[in-house]
């Protein structure tokens, strides 16, 4: 019925009610809260954006380059030729299920012998 289900929303949001103010009354989140608002008046004060906040305290050597930070770089691309099937596969890595199969099957220095 509706009103069992409207009663059931009344209890959760009393219990919710309880939950806020129990967090109001922790000095820790005044901390932060106050901590908040005074970062938010310097912005205001000297009118910067939270991205102007974030490049200011990041990495100083970005900032003063204006460079993105360094992303790792791909993995070169080697090529099996399996002799005994004539099957070419092309590895990044290691992780491949071929690559895998014919370790188990011949051993990773034989098949490493097989790089085209």
């Amino acid at each position: 019925m509706l009103i069992n289900t409207y009663r059931q929303k009344e209890q959760l949001f009393r219990q919710l009610q309880k939950e806020l103010q129990e967090l109001e009354a922790r000095d820790d989140l005044k901390k932060e809260l106050e901590f908040k608002s005074a970062i938010e008046e310097v912005m205001a004060r000297f009118d910067k954006t939270e991205r102007e906040l974030v490049q200011l305290f990041s990495n100083e050597s970005a900032a003063a380059t204006g460079d993105e930070p360094k992303t790792r770089r791909k993995r070169t691309a080697r090529k099996y030729k399996n002799p005994n099937t004539g099957e070419i596969i092309e590895v990044r890595g290691g992780r491949q299920r071929n690559y895998q199969s014919w370790i188990q099957l011949y051993g990773k220095d034989v098949v490493k012998s097989w790089a085209i």
